[in-house]
């Protein structure tokens, strides 16, 4: 198993911000629109020097409270922040999750977003700032596409850093839905990275997401860890 700081390595590896910036105890995100994750401050230290810089960066105040950071979670409900959105790191074996999957039948790799996963992500709300994310990731990576009789069905972005490959942006079309697709998916990335060494798969989903967190149980993955963002209203 991964250390909890490998963990969340491969997650910046994977879904990077613009930059990262080290102040004081805190690791700073330029999101540039990406979403909470590549936005998020996180660390501990002076939560006021945090403020201010992402301040100075025009971002909203948002931290992300990884693992068991009680102080700081408690710190951070005193001053006025809220939860949001727990999030579980899930990880598997890869070559468990893999078997299984047949190459050219189930899914599609792709070394761009073709303009078809970008259909798909766009009706998923995963738009041009997320797909910014996906091409800054300095890593091992794939677009997928998943196929059911022979149609794209859904989409996915997967990375693989320091022997760890992470799946993101896991969309399937409303009409495709509960029809194995993104089981099929999971067992495609984890294929992937394989190949490429990484014996640890992971995913990230909320608390809240059932339908989820049911997929990624049965498909043998446990909770290594999880955050959760904590927001000024």
């Amino acid at each position: 198993m991964p250390s909890e700081a490998d963990l969340f390595g491969a997650v910046d590896a994977t879904w990077p911000a613009h930059s990262l910036t080290d102040v004081e105890g805190w690791i700073i995100r330029d999101g540039r629109g990406g979403g909470q994750r590549v936005s998020a401050a996180s660390g501990f230290g002076d939560i006021s020097v945090a403020e201010a810089a992402m301040v100075a960066m025009g971002q909203e105040k948002l931290f992300m409270i990884q693992g068991d950071q009680a102080e700081l979670d408690a710190e951070l409900a005193d001053r006025g922040y809220e939860v949001k959105d727990p999030v579980d790191l899930l990880v598997g074996d890869a070559a468990a999750i893999a078997d299984g999957f047949a190459p050219k039948l189930d899914a599609i790799f792709a070394e761009f977003p073709m303009p078809i996963l970008a259909e798909i992500w766009a009706e998923g709300g995963i738009g041009p700032a997320r797909l910014d994310v996906m091409e800054r990731a300095n890593c091992d990576k794939t677009f997928v596409m998943g196929r059911i009789d022979a149609r794209a069905a859904a989409a996915a972005f997967v990375g693989a850093s320091n022997g760890i490959c992470m799946a993101h942006a896991v969309e399937v079309l409303e009409r495709e839905r509960r029809r194995g697709v993104a089981e099929k998916m999971m067992r495609a990335a984890a294929w992937w990275g394989l190949q490429r060494g990484a014996e640890t798969f992971c995913v990230l989903t909320t608390q809240a997401n059932s339908g989820a967190q049911s997929l990624y149980r049965k498909l043998g993955m446990e909770t290594a860890t999880q955050y959760h963002y904590r927001i000024k209203t």
